[in-house]
């Protein structure tokens, strides 16, 4: 048998340690895309997104003269659009989302 024994300040540092960490990590996630983050975070061009993303119903926002992508709305369209494909069926160019 195992016979630990943990200095109770030290576990709640540790604790507020692991807190902090997460909190960072979430504050640094990006809510909004601008078409330029869009395309590096899905390494795609600038005209595949229109193509093959927008004009298939992915959702935006029209802020002014600019575009901003939410990044879950983003996430969420791409695991729709993935979910289609298959061994047979892999060609983004070929699919349309309904």
């Amino acid at each position: 048998m195992f016979n630990i024994n943990i200095n109770e300040d030290e576990a709640r540092e540790m604790l507020q340690q692991a807190i902090n960490e997460r909190v960072e990590e979430l504050a640094s996630e990006r809510y909004w895309l601008t078409y330029k983050q869009l395309a590096e975070y899905l390494n795609l061009s600038k005209p595949t997104i229109d193509d093959l993303l927008i004009k298939n119903g992915m959702p935006y926002f029209k802020v002014g003269s600019t575009y901003r992508f939410k990044k879950s709305d983003v996430d969420n369209f791409m695991n729709s659009i993935t979910s289609h494909m298959n061994i047979m069926n892999n060609d983004l160019k070929n699919l349309k989302v309904n």
